[in-house]
């Protein structure tokens, strides 16, 4: 199976009737900076003679965030005949930073780094956004896809997955930690609560960013919290106990195999929500410039040193085989954007 599930993706593309054109469609309506030092450039030019001035990656997080991490490694890898600039413009919701880069002109100098909430979630939250996912054309992912997993408090005495399927059937009021009402985690977390019948019983608890929904876990302040697979292994290498009781995906997680997905206690629906980390253009690039960046990302992200990067940083690695198309990365967010609808909605948020 491919990491980001390539044949629902292209099923969906026909059966939504709905489509993010290729980069030549017409569009829509303060961070931090550093630059990158420019490599030889080999391989094919994006036609006439693009690329000639900076290439500026806008990440709508602050850095150090995993979204910056993975790009700054990304970029370290990249090899491009002039510099790039990353520019972290957070706020928001990682909305402000999106507005800013959907500003610009669509000339292939502005790439944006996306993820779930200000891509999928935010927009449909907040109709006066600039920019909708339609407006966006995804080049490439830039990690493996994450899932979305629910940590258990050690004051539960929770020890496997038959322990916390026994303690949320049980009809048990309980708090759940998240960084963000419209991330990913949540959208997992409600839709798994919703189908088990027992959205009455969380009260949700909202923190800024995973390291403080981190120590409050730690500490007994909440009774669950969400996290990304990737960060849960990292916290439980780390030397910190991180007990987790559930996947909640249609699949098992490679970081943790012996814990159960929800999908098999009869949750569906689960597989679409992944977490993702691609490089986007603004509707209205030239192709022919959508292309040259879609190729040299995808070297990078399948080079050795980033590859070794994500290993050592518990980021999902993409092998050559795994990587999409323009076209099928762009049906996979459809996709995902119709399952955030669903659980938004039975969560009364829209």
């Amino acid at each position: 199976m491919k990491k980001l599930r390539k044949g629902i993706a292209m099923a969906l593309a026909a059966a939504l009737a709905l489509s993010i054109t290729a980069c030549g469609g017409t569009g829509g309506s303060g961070g931090t900076t550093s630059s990158g030092s420019a490599g030889s450039g080999s391989g094919s030019t994006g036609g006439s003679d693009y690329p000639n001035e900076t290439i500026s990656f806008v990440v709508p997080y602050a850095a150090g965030d995993g979204l910056d991490l993975s790009c700054r490694a990304m970029l370290d890898n990249i090899d491009l005949p002039v510099n790039t600039l990353v520019e972290n413009i957070s706020g928001g919701s990682g909305t402000i930073g999106l507005q800013d880069a959907f500003n610009r002109d669509a000339d292939g100098y502005t790439v944006a780094i996306l993820s779930n909430g200000p891509t999928i979630a935010q927009p449909l939250l907040n109709d006066t956004l600039a920019y909708k996912l339609e407006d966006w054309d995804v080049l490439t992912f830039i990690t493996a896809p994450v899932l979305a997993v629910l940590g258990c408090s050690d004051k539960l005495g929770i020890q496997n997955s038959d322990d916390m399927r026994a303690y949320l059937e049980g009809g048990n009021k309980f708090s759940v930690g998240v960084p963000s009402m419209s991330g990913f985690g949540y959208v997992a977390a409600a839709a798994m609560f919703d189908q088990m019948g027992i959205m009455d019983n969380v009260t949700w608890v909202t923190y800024d960013g995973a390291p403080a929904l981190y120590q409050a876990y730690l500490s007994g302040e909440i009774d669950f919290a969400t996290f990304d697979d990737n960060f849960a292994a990292q916290y439980a290498n780390s030397g910190d106990a991180v007990t987790v009781g559930v996947v909640m995906n249609d699949v098992r997680s490679q970081y943790f195999p012996d814990v159960a997905a929800a999908g098999e206690w009869g949750v569906e629906g689960l597989g679409a929500n992944i977490g993702f980390k691609a490089a986007a253009v603004k509707k209205g690039t030239p192709q022919e410039i959508c292309d040259y960046l879609t190729e040299k990302i995808n070297a990078a992200v399948t080079s050795q040193g980033y590859q070794d990067w994500c290993r050592d940083n518990y980021f999902g690695v993409l092998e050559e085989s795994d990587l999409y198309t323009s076209e099928e990365a762009n049906s996979m967010l459809l996709e995902l954007r119709e399952t955030n609808r669903t659980v938004l909605t039975a969560a009364g948020l829209l």
